[in-house]
């Protein structure tokens, strides 16, 4: 493996573990869900949601940025190829991911506006 691909390799994994992809923490557990009874609870949950969809979509315009960069770089094609196409299926689910995620903050807020009624 030459050293480019041996960098690249090395930073990807750093920014993998380092996105708390590994045992991450629940972004809304199963108790704040059972416990929503208000308007401001529903907001809440909402609100982190939101805040993960936020997340996400940074997460797949880095993968994008990295994809622009292994198609750019040259070295050997069978492995670029490789990681080009593996950034571009990660940027395809932190993109679904985050709109699921906006789904699911529209909800409760919609729930929001009936506890409120």
């Amino acid at each position: 493996m030459n050293r480019f691909v041996a960098m690249m390799s090395a930073g990807a994994v750093a920014i993998f573990l380092s996105s708390g992809a590994i045992a991450a923490e629940p972004v809304v557990t199963p108790a704040q869900i059972a416990a929503a009874t208000t308007a401001a609870d529903h907001e809440a949950i909402a609100a982190a949601y939101e805040k993960e969809a936020t997340a996400l979509e940074a997460k797949a315009r880095e993968h994008e940025a990295m994809a622009k960069t292994y198609r750019s770089a040259g070295g050997q094609k069978a492995y670029t190829n490789s990681m080009v196409r593996h950034c571009e299926r990660l940027v395809k689910d932190y993109k679904e991911a985050a709109a699921d995620y906006r789904a699911l903050a529209a909800e409760h807020r919609g729930m929001a506006k009936d506890t409120a009624k």
